[in-house]
């Protein structure tokens, strides 16, 4: 499930990469297309549509296995999972929580609907950390926001879900960092970014 949730599973926090690098993806170039790859058999094609939509679609081995539509990367509208279709209805504007900025807090609101059954309304809490960071992939580094995601369920307190490295710039999650019960974390990301072939 997690090598499901990387691929889904994001401004104006600088240039996109910070090394001039051949054939990396930029704020400038991303519109155009790119692909993220992890291993060697998952690559995920990733398209904007408009100033706010981020459009993926995860191949394994070639075949398509799932499409998603996010808003600016980070919060997901729609997804096909092998054939299996949920919608995520935003309750409010989405625009108000943007851009993101380092110590931000917000939430969001989502009526989730999964084939017919009956629509669900789910509430995430977002806090980005004050501190930024760098992620490379391959040759090409990005800055990031760290963007600790928890789910709101009633009146409980929020439960921690992960925390997305955030890239405003190609608005995509690039990496993934999961806790252990033992305090300890993973970190499941992307090893790879280029253009789209034309």
């Amino acid at each position: 499930m997690r090598l499901l949730l990387i691929s889904v599973l994001a401004f104006g926090t600088g240039i996109g990469c910070a090394r001039a690098a051949d054939g990396c993806p930029s704020a400038k170039t991303a519109n155009k297309g790119f692909v993220v790859e992890r291993g060697s058999s998952q690559k995920t094609e990733v398209l904007h549509s408009g100033p706010a939509e981020t459009r993926t679609i995860l191949r394994h081995n070639g075949n398509t296995i799932l499409e998603a539509t996010l808003y600016q990367g980070l919060f997901e509208l729609d997804r096909l999972d092998r054939g299996k279709r949920s919608a995520f209805r935003p309750i409010g504007d989405l625009a108000k929580i943007f851009p993101l900025t380092p110590g931000k807090k917000v939430a969001a609101v989502f009526e989730q609907t999964e084939g017919e059954r009956k629509g669900e309304l789910r509430t995430y809490s977002l806090e980005v950390r004050k501190e930024t960071d760098t992620l490379s992939l391959g040759s090409c580094k990005y800055k990031i926001l760290k963007v600790q995601r928890s789910r709101l369920d009633d009146k409980s307190k929020p439960v921690f879900m992960y925390t997305d490295y955030y890239a405003p710039d190609l608005k995509l999650i690039l990496a993934k960092e999961y806790r252990e019960r033992d305090g300890s974390t993973e970190l499941i990301k992307f090893d790879k970014i280029s253009p789209t072939a034309r």
